[in-house]
């Protein structure tokens, strides 16, 4: 306030030998008002307190995807009040946006600081990465040493999907799932692409089959992404891929909803043999039946599905094992996951890695919580013997399907085969929609003594679970045992097993062996208890106080004195290896090289911008298969000795960053001499304002052109020079104006080289003067001349009268018919700039000189110019 407004109220103060202070001076009349509640102070800077805690508080929320408006709440709540947090909404913006510059600091080193973080709680972490030619980091493969044995466990079958926007580099994020015991979806091992090319899906497949001790899966479903059917082959020659239904017919549901309103019972009959698990002959044929029936011969999505039938019908592959995982759906949900919760698309690729990291314990902790919900018993519906063994033996989530399905059944009938006993045929008269798929008549084979259990739809051995044709046939035998062999352990509650290596990402106990969870527990009650005593009376409140400041005195002098032993510890065995390499046993000197001891990871960059499927991207780069970073929205601050930036704000004068404002801006002064010597060439005018916003203008622009280029100032749609000037009055003064025959055929042959150069250029826009296609508008049309020419002359010989358009009156600057004046002309704006570039280099004469030559060129104009500057005289 003393600044704005050069308040004189002051008090000074002397202090005396025993501490205590005497007011030696105070003024208390101030030229101002005063605030007007004691909760405003919080906006003067000598009564802003920042605490350190309240800082890593902020950025602990900041960074784990708050909202700012939940943080502000949190803090009003924790301290009473807004005006208590001692610092307003403002200063936390700027502590988040101070926290957000310094994490993107050595990005990609900080990620890999914390993959070997990672790796030193347990070694059995994986990580891998490849970089660029220009040493730029591409792709990278992690996976957690809990995802490595869960997909030794479970990893049958997998899923693999890519999603955008989860990071600020785009990276597609590709992450492979699995299904668990508890029907919860996995993460096995996570990636980040640089682009999705053959070559680097064939990068991620083989580190993740190197990851996993190469062992392939039995089924791995994917999108139809032509560079990954192309990889998966080459790097699991043994898995089977198939495509993801429910993209497929996502992909053609426009048109098959018009033949559902044509056709009212084409869905039912579509969706059942489509689920249905026939043979392929049987799917064949009922295939060409339906389009027989309806005529669909010449339907070009029915040919679609025909023609990618092998790669997504079950019926081709259905004796093969799934996991009841028919789409990619349970990896849109993890990328739902990751994303609502987790990943941003303004994460830095360090902070990226450590949310995927958190959404893999949440995992766990879910995982967790259904295994500990899995010990207890339930009641079962039936008394069937077979119920309470399968209950026994699942977990709590799959035996909840196992009994849906077991309720379901009761919907069936039973007959016997009449060729054999053992054979049963099971077919569905419940007129349900829900099993409008289901009322086919199926064959079940059931042999007690050979203890055999197999349906014609293969349900089993494509899911691992009972269909509602097998458990009709256990209830119809009333079967006391189902055999070990039906029940898969990848459903049972021992399903996890013990591998070789450790399964924690983290260590649970210390160096001498106690638990990490019992120390923290200890501290935290004893604390607890200090503080709530310590808060009952200012006696005890000095106390705890003491108490909690010596503690942390002590502990920071401990762990300064185990610093200093081990900085001792590593110079005693530089000293001795130094003295092992100077020395050999014949006593010559020793020419081996100290090894250093760099970041291997220190000259990596950070990856470009990735190109995605749907981004506007030109052709070459999508070829190359990179682009450019984007242009920022502001200019990137200037960095001091430390690294830290200058400012925050942008100089009005220079459009820079650089820790100062347009009052303090030393191009204000070159503004200000150029302004002067504008005035002594054409004198005070009325327009000054806006000859000074042109000259702010010029000084911010980053390149000023040392040569005459007006093809390029004719030409360029990104010109943008702030002028405000009303042009009505010469418009008006040039009414009665005569053009001459020398001013309408004027032109040089320079101006029509430049001509024919911008013919050659190619344009998307139609320009509405010449209705060219040329690159240019009306505006910057270079054909403009001789169009309005042409013009005027047609119209004086067929009405013998002067017709005037826009743009017929002559520049003086140009001495040109542009549709513009001499205060806007592009010619007057380049020599504005040369000479505010010999301004700051050439001394007063040679301005001189310059303004003469000015003046020169001034009176050599065209008969309409001179006649114009008479009458303003």
């Amino acid at each position: 306030m003393t600044k704005r407004t050069g308040c004189k109220a002051f008090m000074r103060l002397k202090e005396r030998s025993d501490g205590t202070c005497i007011v030696k001076d105070i003024t208390l009349q101030h030229n101002h008002t005063l605030l007007l509640s004691p909760s405003m102070l919080v906006f003067m800077h000598s009564h802003k307190r920042v605490d350190p805690t309240l800082k890593g508080l902020v950025k602990d929320l900041q960074f784990s995807n708050i909202k700012h408006v939940n943080i502000m709440g949190l803090l009003t709540r924790l301290h009473g009040g807004r005006d208590k947090i001692g610092c307003h909404n403002r200063d936390i913006l700027n502590m988040k946006a101070e926290n957000t510059r310094k994490e993107s600091i050595n990005e990609v080193q900080n990620m890999f600081k914390f993959f070997e973080d990672m790796k030193k709680e347990n070694e059995n972490f994986f990580y891998d990465y490849k970089v660029d030619d220009e040493n730029r980091l591409e792709n990278v493969f992690w996976s957690n040493a809990s995802s490595r044995a869960a997909y030794a466990d479970f990893g049958d079958c997998i899923t693999f999907d890519t999603t955008y926007k989860s990071n600020k580099h785009h990276l597609p994020l590709a992450v492979f799932v699995g299904v668990n015991n508890h029907l919860q979806s996995t993460i096995f091992g996570v990636a980040l692409m640089g682009n999705e090319s053959e070559e680097s899906f064939k990068w991620v497949f083989s580190r993740f089959l190197e990851c996993m001790g190469g062992k392939q899966p039995i089924c791995i479903l994917t999108d139809q992404c032509p560079a990954m059917t192309k990889a998966i082959p080459k790097i699991f020659p043994r898995t089977l891929h198939k495509f993801c239904r429910w993209h497929i017919m996502n992909k053609h549901k426009d048109p098959l909803k018009k033949l559902y309103k044509l056709f009212p019972d084409l869905k039912d009959l579509l969706t059942a043999i489509l689920n249905h698990p026939l043979m392929p002959s049987e799917f064949e044929d009922a295939w060409k039946a339906l389009i027989e029936k309806y005529n669909l011969h010449d339907i070009n999505v029915m040919i679609n599905l025909w023609a990618e039938r092998k790669l997504w019908i079950s019926a081709y592959w259905k004796e093969v094992l799934c996991a009841r995982m028919t789409s990619t759906q349970r990896s849109e949900s993890m990328n739902f996951v990751l994303k609502r919760g987790f990943v941003t698309e303004r994460d830095n690729l360090h902070i990226f890695v450590k949310q995927v990291n958190n959404c893999i314990q949440a995992r766990h902790e879910a995982e967790n919580a259904e295994t500990n919900a899995s010990t207890g018993t339930r009641k079962t519906v039936t008394r069937y013997g077979f119920e309470a063994q399968v209950m026994d033996k699942y977990t709590r989530a799959v035996y909840s399907v196992f009994r849906e399905r077991q309720y379901h059944s009761t919907a069936f009938r039973i007959k016997t085969s009449q060729d054999n006993p053992n054979n049963y045929l099971v077919h569905h008269y419940n007129q349900s929609k829900e099993f409008a798929w289901s009322r086919h008549e199926f064959r079940v084979l059931a042999d007690e003594v050979e203890g055999r259990y197999e349906c014609e739809c293969k349900l089993w051995e494509h899911t691992g679970l009972f269909c509602h044709h097998v458990i009709a046939v256990f209830e119809h035998l009333r079967l006391d045992e189902i055999p070990n062999k039906y029940i898969l352990q990848r459903y049972t509650k021992d399903a996890v097993t013990n591998p070789d290596f450790n399964r924690r990402d983290y260590m649970r106990t210390t160096d001498d062996g106690t638990s990490i969870e019992y120390r923290r527990t200890i501290l935290y009650s004893e604390a607890v208890k200090i503080i709530n005593k310590g808060c009952s009376s200012e006696a005890k409140f000095q106390i705890a106080l003491s108490a909690f400041r010596d503690a942390n005195t002590r502990l920071d002098n401990e762990e300064a004195e185990l610093e200093n032993n081990e900085d001792a510890e590593m110079e005693n065995n530089e000293q001795s290896s130094n003295q092992e390499n100077t020395t050999r046993e014949t006593g010559e000197q020793n020419d081996i090289p100290q090894a250093e001891n760099n970041d291997p990871y220190a000259d990596i960059q950070p990856p470009l911008l990735a190109i995605t499927k749907g981004s506007k991207t030109t052709d070459a780069a999508r070829k190359n298969g990179k682009c450019k970073q984007p242009v920022p929205a502001r200019p990137e601050p200037e960095l001091d000795e430390y690294g830290r930036p200058k400012g925050t704000r942008i100089c009005g004068t220079c459009n820079k960053i650089d820790g100062h404002n347009s009052r303090t801006c030393k191009a204000r002064q070159l503004a200000k001499k150029l302004l002067e010597t504008h005035e002594k060439v054409y004198g005070p005018t009325a327009s000054s304002g806006n000859i000074k916003v042109r000259i702010r203008n010029l000084l911010a622009r980053q390149h000023i052109p040392e040569n005459d280029d007006e093809e390029k100032l004719d030409t360029d749609e990104g010109e943008c020079f702030e002028d405000e000037t009303d042009d009505e009055e010469y418009e008006q003064e040039d009414d009665d104006e005569d053009i001459t025959e020398q001013e309408e055929t004027q032109n040089t042959p320079d101006v029509d080289e430049k001509l024919e150069n911008l013919n050659k250029k190619g344009g998307k826009r139609k320009c509405s003067a010449c209705n060219l296609r040329l690159g240019h508008y009306a505006s910057t049309c270079p054909n403009k001349e001789k169009i309005l020419q042409q013009q005027i002359l047609e119209r004086q010989t067929s009405d013998n009268a002067i017709v005037k358009p826009q743009g017929v009156k002559v520049c003086s600057s140009c001495n040109k018919i542009r549709g513009h004046n001499s205060r806007t002309c592009a010619r007057r704006q380049l020599e504005e700039q040369l000479l505010h570039l010999q301004s700051t280099e050439n001394d007063s004469n040679t301005m001189e000189d310059r303004s003469k030559e000015k003046n020169r060129k001034k009176t050599q104009t065209t008969p309409a110019v001179l006649r114009r500057s008479t009458r303003k005289r």
